[in-house]
């Protein structure tokens, strides 16, 4: 019988030395490998299936009335983005400009989001796409459903501050 390797467990919350600067600062290599490799899949995304989710008007139209009443229709015009923001802090609709990174290197201290999600496949999809922005001001991408559920891929994780 062979003896059988543990799996590698990287807890949450992270031990964050700090919260804003390079990515490799702030979370540990293999995180930080993940994050950089999810920025290069952009590039194919961008050259080939963006395109497929573009509809008349987009970014500076949204692509359907909102699905609940909190949401805003957010646009950058330096980026050519549009997405929907659920705010849920007192804060102001803006885009920090420094860096600073929550639980994940996708959760960032910012009102509006830094950047197009990559992973968009259809016009469809982005009458659910949400910049979710919590209490405390973080945001991160997540689906919108009809009910007015959201469903985020990096929850907070128990003790985080």
């Amino acid at each position: 019988m062979t003896k059988r390797k543990k799996a590698v467990v990287i807890p949450f919350p992270l031990k964050q030395k700090k919260k804003s600067g390079n990515v490799y600062d702030v979370f540990p290599k293999r995180v930080a490998d993940n994050f950089m490799e999810y920025h290069q899949l952009g590039i194919e995304w961008r050259n080939n299936m963006r395109k497929k989710t573009i509809y008349e008007g987009y970014p500076f139209e949204p692509p359907c009335d909102p699905i609940i009443d909190n949401l805003v229709w957010f646009t950058d015009e330096h980026k050519n983005f549009g997405v929907w923001i659920y705010n849920n802090s007192e804060q102001k609709i803006q885009v920090n400009e420094e860096i600073e990174f929550g639980w994940s290197p996708f959760v960032r201290k910012s009102t509006a989001p830094p950047n197009e999600p990559i992973h968009i496949n259809s016009v469809e999809m982005r009458k659910h796409l949400v910049w979710y922005v919590d209490q405390q001001g973080y945001g991160q991408f997540g689906i919108i459903k009809s009910t007015g559920d959201v469903w985020l891929p990096h929850p907070k994780p128990d003790g985080w501050t």
